[in-house]
């Protein structure tokens, strides 16, 4: 009980997860990764729980508390990632900005002010669409500021249409291969760029089917474990803030990288781990992110991001029997530690030609 009394000041959580790749409504890309440079982390529906029983109980395909799957320590059985897809989400399958569309304040502390509270992602500007040929494959890629577990899938609505959630679920896409990628950002050491030195790190691909909605639809399992520093089931029956802040700390708020023995899940390279780590990034001094929001202006000089330096890329492979056209590809990150589902939108073009854009 007295490890938990720290926790009646709340601590001030930092974002999320978003888009990175290909280019996106939010902004999110490659070079900035997690650091959730002007917000491009906080679009998601907020306190959201899955209307049934879980259907991913299995260790290999959970990421938090993975030896629990039923009774009063199972704490995540009724978080998103416990039924993939099935958890009701805010908006037309694109995020809202702030997690709600009634409140100005987002679990996470005071937004930056990027854009008004409540703002539906697929309202934002269209960008210059990528190209995607019939029956190619292409690489997508998202990126982790605060590691909340559970799994993701990537789907496409016609921009013709109806876009809403309904019409991204009829149209989830498979992964193609069983690799997967750990691509990272414009990461600096001593000042300079070492970007082009880091390696690009390949990992097995859990694809999770079953248990999944629609069903049968394809998603994939978040690599990387979090901490575990103690139990979030000893959080159980705090106010909903000293909750936030308890389960933060349970799983590692503020540590680079998790100790040795207080990992979720094996670790698939060592020392790749982690809730909100910290990293240096090449974002100029005052651009606006969670860190510098939290350091009263300034994250330093190069500055110091929050969330991880690397991307997560996947292939995905694009039915060739779709209509030509515009449409909106939609990432839903469907979480495990948290009642929480992000989502961000691309603009796509598919063509009837061979090629399209893939991610050098």
């Amino acid at each position: 009980m007295a490890r938990l009394a720290y926790f009646l000041a709340p601590l001030s959580v930092s974002g999320h997860g978003t888009l990175t790749w290909p280019p996106n409504r939010v902004n999110g890309s490659m070079a900035n990764a997690g650091s959730c440079a002007w917000d491009d982390c906080i679009w998601y529906t907020d306190f959201v729980e899955i209307p049934g029983e879980p259907t991913v109980n299995d260790e290999e395909f959970r990421t938090f508390n993975v030896k629990v799957a039923s009774g009063a320590r199972d704490f995540t059985r009724k978080n998103p990632w416990r039924a993939p897809g099935t958890a009701p989400v805010l908006g037309r399958g694109c995020g809202i900005y702030g997690g709600k569309q009634d409140f100005v304040e987002d679990s996470s502390g005071d937004l930056l002010g990027i854009h008004p509270p409540g703002t539906d992602g697929v309202d934002l500007p269209a960008q210059e669409p990528t190209q995607w040929a019939l029956g190619s494959v292409q690489e997508v890629a998202w990126a982790i500021a605060a590691n909340h577990g559970g799994g993701y899938s990537y789907r496409l609505c016609p921009k013709g249409g109806n876009v809403s959630e309904e019409c991204f679920q009829q149209h989830v896409l498979k992964f193609a291969g069983d690799k997967q990628w750990l691509i990272y950002g414009n990461v600096t050491q001593m000042g300079e760029s070492i970007a082009s030195e880091m390696p690009r790190l390949e990992l097995p691909l859990i694809r999770v089917t079953e248990g999944t909605f629609p069903e049968g639809s394809e998603w994939a399992r978040n690599p990387i474990p979090s901490c575990d520093m103690f139990s979030q089931a000893d959080c159980e029956g705090l106010p909903q803030k000293q909750y936030i802040s308890c389960a933060q700390a349970a799983s590692g708020y503020d540590v680079v990288t998790c100790p040795p023995g207080s990992i979720q899940f094996p670790e698939p390279y060592p020392g790749l781990s982690g809730h909100v780590p910290w990293w240096r990034s090449g974002l100029a001094p005052m651009t606006p992110q969670w860190s510098t929001h939290l350091m009263g202006g300034s994250a330093g000089l190069p500055p110091i991001s929050r969330g991880f330096p690397f991307s997560v890329a996947d292939l995905v492979q694009v039915p060739p029997d779709l209509e030509v056209g515009e449409y909106l590809l939609s990432w839903r990150w469907d979480c495990e530690q948290s009642t929480q589902v992000w989502q961000n939108c691309a603009d796509i073009q598919i063509v009837s030609a061979e090629g399209g854009t893939i991610l050098p």
